[in-house]
C-alpha cells in the first residue's frame, strides 16, 4: 500500500485524532517488537487503516494506555492494548513490502532495481518469519502478485481487469478471520480501498511510467499526456473511475457493522480518500488562475 488511505487531519476531532495516531503508533511498536527497529521504516498509514478497521469490528475491548515513545522519549503516546491484531497487521507489512521489492527488482527503472537490490536481504530474512507466523497472509499477497504479473503480461487489459488482483487481496486479508457476514462486508470495503488505491497509484505514476516504458492500464490510451487536451481528458476519466470506487467503498464502510472508531473510519474513507483524489488528479488539470 501507497500513502494514500489516510486520515483528513483539518476535519478530525482531537480525541480522535489521538486514538488514530495511537493504532499507527501501536503498529510501529508491533512491527519493532516482532521484526526489529528496521521493520519500522515499512509503516505506513495505509496499514494504519487496515488496522484501524479490525480494531473497530472485533468483538472484545479496545483499551490504549500512555506510554513514551522511543525514538522521542519526551513524547508520550497512546498504546492500543489489542496484540493479536496489530500483530497480524504488522505480519501483512513485512509481507507486502517483501512482494513489493520482488515486484521492484524486476522495474525497468535502474534506481528502484537497485534500491530493491540493496534491501532485499533484509526483507527477505524478515518475510521468512512473517510467513512462518502469518501462512494465510503470505498466500494471499503472492497469488496476488502472481496473477497482476499475468494481467500486466498481456499487451492490452482494461482497468477492472488490472485492479483486481491487488483490490482481490486486500479485502481478503482485511477480512480474515472474522465471522462470515462480518467478513463479507469487511472484504467489500478492503476490496473497494484496494481498488482505489491501485486506479489513484496508476494515475499517479503515469507519467514516470511512460518515461521509464512501464506497465501502466492508463498508458495505452493516454499515452500522449504531455498534451494539455489529453491531461484535461486523462483527468476527466481517471477521476469518473476513483469516484464510483469510491461511492461503492463509502456504502461498503455504512454496510459495516462498527464497535468503535466510526468516526475515524468515516474521516479516512469519505475525507482521506477525497483529499489523496484531488492532490493526484490536479496534476494533471491545468490550473486556472
Amino acid at each position: 500500500m501507497l500513502g494514500y488511505v489516510r486520515a483528513f487531519k483539518p476535519e478530525m476531532k482531537i480525541k480522535d485524532y489521538e486514538l488514530y495516531r495511537g493504532v499507527y503508533c501501536s503498529l510501529c511498536r508491533a512491527l519493532g517488537r516482532n521484526y526489529s527497529p528496521i521493520a519500522q521504516l515499512f509503516l505506513s498509514y495505509d496499514f494504519a487503516f487496515a488496522a484501524v478497521l479490525r480494531l473497530a469490528v472485533m468483538q472484545s475491548s479496545c483499551s490504549f494506555s500512555q506510554k513514551r515513545c522511543p525514538y522521542n522519549p519526551a513524547k508520550k503516546c497512546m498504546i492500543c492494548s489489542s496484540r493479536e491484531e496489530l500483530d497480524y497487521c504488522s505480519h501483512a507489512v513485512i509481507i507486502t513490502v517483501f512482494y513489493k521489492v520482488l515486484d521492484n527488482l524486476h522495474d525497468k527503472g535502474l534506481k528502484s532495481r537497485l534500491a530493491a537490490a540493496l534491501i532485499y536481504p533484509v526483507v527477505w530474512l524478515m518475510h521468512k518469519k512473517a510467513a512462518r507466523l502469518a501462512p494465510e497472509i503470505d498466500k494471499i499477497i503472492g497469488e496476488s502478485m502472481k496473477k497482476q504479473a499475468e494481467a500486466e503480461s498481456k499487451k492490452s487489459v482494461g482497468i477492472d481487469e488490472a485492479a483486481h488482483p491487488s483490490a482481490d487481496a486486500l479485502g481478503r486479508v482485511i477480512a480474515s478471520g472474522f465471522e462470515e457476514e462480518t467478513a463479507q462486508m469487511l472484504y467489500s470495503l478492503g476490496y473497494m480501498v484496494g481498488r482505489f488505491v491501485y486506479i489513484l497509484d496508476a494515475a499517479d505514476d503515469l507519467e514516470a511510467d511512460i518515461g521509464r516504458g512501464n506497465f501502466n492500464p492508463f498508458r495505452e490510451e493516454f499515452g500522449d499526456i504531455a498534451n494539455p487536451e489529453t491531461r484535461e481528458s486523462f483527468a476527466e476519466r481517471a477521476e469518473q473511475m476513483l469516484n464510483l470506487t469510491h461511492s461503492g467503498a463509502l456504502d461498503a464502510l455504512d454496510g459495516t457493522a462498527k464497535n468503535r472508531f466510526e468516526d475515524i473510519l468515516e474521516n479516512i474513507v469519505f475525507d482521506g480518500l477525497e483529499n489523496s483524489k484531488k492532490t493526484v488528479i490536479d496534476k494533471y488539470r491545468e490550473v486556472q488562475k
